[in-house]
């Protein structure tokens, strides 16, 4: 079996000195403080503002203000709700109890009696006849669009 050959390029066009070195940053030597502390502490500091955090602050106060107002606007109505129900309640038992005395106030072979003394008879022995009619359909209207398709024929028959 064949040898493989010794890589020898790589020490052939190496010079040495010539690698990429990483770099350093310089360390600047820590200066002394000047100021002392509480000279600092008077120090005023410039706060930035952005105009639109203060839109979406003011935003959000305004949502807040108006999810406050519509949960006590809520408690009410919901209130009013339970007070009409109520008072719905007592109408449907009033009006049941005047329509058991509306009932029990009248006798219905009495009201029998004098109908069949005024001439009416039952509905059973009344005569009837079935009538079929049948209705007829409506002309189709035509359209506008149907008025444009008949000209554009007519014009080039």
């Amino acid at each position: 079996m064949v040898q493989k050959p010794k890589i020898q390029y790589v020490g052939q066009f190496y010079i040495y000195g010539s690698e990429a070195r990483k770099l350093e940053q310089k360390k600047e030597p820590r200066r002394a403080h000047k100021r002392l502390p509480l000279a600092r502490l008077k120090t005023v500091e410039k706060i930035t503002i952005e105009p639109v955090a203060l839109v979406g602050m003011a935003a959000a106060i305004v949502l807040l203000v108006v999810m406050v107002s519509s949960v006590f606007q809520f408690r009410s109505e919901w209130a009013e709700y339970q007070q009409m129900s109520t008072y719905v309640s007592y109408l449907k038992k009033e009006n049941a109890e005047l329509t058991r005395t509306y009932r029990a106030g009248y006798d219905l072979t009495e009201i029998q009696k004098r109908a069949t003394a005024l001439g009416l008879i039952p509905k059973e022995e009344v005569e009837t006849h079935s009538i079929t009619v049948t209705i007829p359909e409506p002309e189709p209207e035509a359209s506008w669009w149907d008025d444009v398709v008949w000209f554009w024929q007519g014009l080039f028959a």
